[in-house]
């Protein structure tokens, strides 16, 4: 019997020469993909440098900004500052003459200062008699914040100047910007009221009107004359 050897196909083409060139056509492909790949990571590496500087550029404009408007708030309240020195020194004249005549105070002291241990007492206005201090505050504008002020103001004072230990303690808010809600918070605190409008100063306080008596604890009331 015949053996019959069966021959194995290579296919059209499958030889070495054909191999290695599409070996090398892949490998040409793929130092172009590598070659893509890598000028796509450089622009992104640009653009993300670009956009760190972008970052970096505006901060340094909000760092800026934020200079300038503490800057502005400073010389706002420079001009704050300013207005309320003009304010007092405006009105100065007309509410010593008050505290001398309504209040039959002898002697006025404008920007008091008192210095103990560290501690400093500043007081727009204080008027003496013989027997009571009155403890002035000056506001162009009355705020609610005004009552705290002159509170503390008065707190200290007890506290630090003792050669007043013996004298009774009042207190009066002058401003010239108010509504009549503001005025009646103004004696509910039990502080005597000032009006500085039109370049002039006026006693403002109801008839009968009992002030506090703050050299006291609690503070008690005292009556002072109708307000002309």
């Amino acid at each position: 019997m015949e053996t019959q050897t069966q021959q194995i196909p290579t296919g059209e083409g499958l030889n070495f020469e054909r191999i290695w060139a599409m070996f090398q056509e892949s490998k040409t492909q793929l130092q172009e993909t590598k070659e893509i790949l890598r000028e796509a990571s450089l622009v992104t590496e640009k653009k993300f440098q670009e956009t760190n500087q972008k970052f970096q550029e505006t901060d340094k404009k909000f760092q800026q900004t934020d200079k300038q408007i503490k800057e502005i708030g400073k010389q706002i309240g420079g001009l704050g500052n300013k207005f309320g020195t003009f304010n007092e020194g405006l009105f100065m004249p007309s509410l010593e003459t008050i505290l001398k005549k309504q209040f039959k105070c002898h002697l006025t002291f404008s920007n008091y200062k008192f210095y103990d241990n560290g501690n400093t007492l500043e007081i727009d206005l204080l008027g003496e008699t013989n027997d009571a201090c009155y403890i002035v505050e000056i506001k162009s504008h009355l705020r609610e914040e005004v009552f705290e002020q002159l509170e503390q103001a008065i707190k200290n004072f007890k506290k630090y100047d003792k050669k007043y230990a013996d004298k009774q303690i009042y207190g009066i808010i002058a401003a010239t910007h108010y509504t009549e809600k503001d005025l009646k918070q103004v004696h509910q605190h039990g502080f005597h009221f000032i009006s500085t409008n039109d370049e002039i100063a006026k006693l403002k306080d109801p008839k009968g009107f009992k002030a506090k008596n703050w050299q006291q604890s609690p503070p008690i009331l005292h009556q002072q004359g109708e307000g002309q």
